[in-house]
């Protein structure tokens, strides 16, 4: 997805030499990303990744989006990076494609229940990283968040459009 994070996650890896493909509801040039395709590019897209990094809501649409049928489409070396929602990958999928072979490893911030629970499979792997749900966090954002807030108020007390409204049909 390009929401935020992932237009964030673009211009990052864009710093690194990196091409960059990138999936989005309404397709338009995005700054730091060399391909941008509508929904239904996505299909032809898994084998092209040597990296797939996740960053899309769990809706109805993105529940188990990355499922079986796309891991057999990436590259055996490919790595899974998730920061999106617990859902939007399919586990059991994910740990069937770890214990064949069909990714190189997997990246995981997000999880269908959280926290992972103790005796987790994803927990046995080596070449899968595990963090607690914090890949939005960094130095300042406590700060950060303040700062928004304090954005916010001005605005609802001056009669103004608020920032980083949540659209309850889209669903983000």
């Amino acid at each position: 997805g390009l929401g935020r994070t992932g237009q964030a996650v673009a211009a990052r890896l864009k710093v690194m030499g990196l091409n960059t493909l990138g999936v989005r509801a309404n397709p338009k040039d995005t700054a730091h990303v060399d391909e941008v395709h509508g929904l239904d590019a996505l299909g032809g897209l898994w084998e092209r990744a040597d990296f797939l990094v996740v960053c899309v809501p769990l809706l109805g649409s993105t529940r188990s989006l990355v499922s079986g049928a796309a891991f057999k489409k990436l590259k055996p070396s490919a790595v899974v990076i998730d920061v999106s929602r617990g859902g939007v990958v399919d586990e059991p999928a994910l740990i069937s494609a770890l214990d064949t072979g069909a990714i190189q490893g997997a990246g995981l911030d997000v999880f269908s229940t959280e926290p992972l629970a103790k005796g987790h499979r994803l927990w046995d792997y080596e070449n899968v990283v595990v963090t607690p749900h914090c890949s939005a966090v960094y130095a300042g954002w406590d700060l950060k968040s303040v700062e928004m807030f304090s954005e916010n108020l001005t605005r609802y007390r001056h009669g103004e459009t608020l920032a980083n409204i949540v659209d309850p049909v889209r669903g983000y």
